[in-house]
């Protein structure tokens, strides 16, 4: 396939970063301190089950108001770790959580595959790009990371004003890389968002499922980044 890209295009979280302390490790830590015996183990499985189930209505969130699905989501997976309390009071919990340790760069950590990947992308001369849902954290993130030196171009939601799985996003990018679909690859962790969103427009896709959400996915997938030294 490398004889056929000029670009490589990323998501970013989930694919690149992960939150640390990682989202199971959140939930449990909440649901620990109320009294609800639990691991994070369980917790990180039934995420796994919450995201794939729900993988399309997470492709259609539009960054705005997401609390109807957030409630859903944590109820679900606190249903599944054997959770019976107020699950107002747990949501709102888990909530108050993740608003402390989102929007703080520091926690935000590269996987150790990541690097590896990027230089031995940049020492062949791909052009590097990324695409995210996100905000302006992600370049913070990415600067105190040293993962910007990696990327051509950032695309990011908010400042654009449209989101994966949109065609626009991708074609924005596209355009940036100065390179058509067909010679472009987009790497991501959402099956909605990231792989049937870049194929929709033409690119090649590879997910990266590194939790094992998708079962059987009509995709190339790969449990991590190493697969650009063993395959591409």
């Amino acid at each position: 396939m490398t004889e056929e890209i000029d670009a490589v295009l990323f998501d970013l979280g989930g694919t690149l970063i992960d939150l640390k302390p990682s989202r199971a490790e959140v939930f449990a830590q909440v649901l620990q301190a109320i009294g609800t015996k639990v691991s994070t183990t369980d917790v990180s499985a039934a995420m796994a089950r919450a995201d794939q189930t729900h993988d399309e209505e997470y492709a259609r969130l539009d960054g705005k108001d997401e609390s109807r699905f957030w409630k859903m989501y944590d109820e679900e997976v606190a249903k599944a770790v054997g959770y019976r309390g107020n699950f107002a009071d747990l949501e709102r919990q888990i909530s108050n959580r993740f608003d402390e340790i989102v929007p703080k760069a520091e926690n935000w950590v590269a996987y150790p595959d990541t690097k590896p990947a990027l230089e031995g992308l940049r020492t062949r001369g791909f052009t590097i790009g990324l695409v995210s849902n996100a905000t302006d954290l992600a370049r913070r993130v990415a600067d105190r990371l040293e993962l910007s030196q990696y990327f051509s171009f950032m695309v990011l939601s908010e400042e654009v004003g449209m989101r994966k799985p949109s065609p626009g996003i991708f074609k924005l990018a596209l355009d940036a890389a100065k390179t058509p679909p067909n010679r472009a690859l987009f790497i991501g962790d959402r099956l909605a968002a990231d792989i049937v969103g870049a194929t929709k427009v033409g690119m090649h896709a590879i997910l990266v499922d590194r939790e094992g959400i998708y079962r059987n996915p009509p995709c190339l997938a790969f449990r991590d980044l190493s697969f650009f030294g063993r395959y591409f």
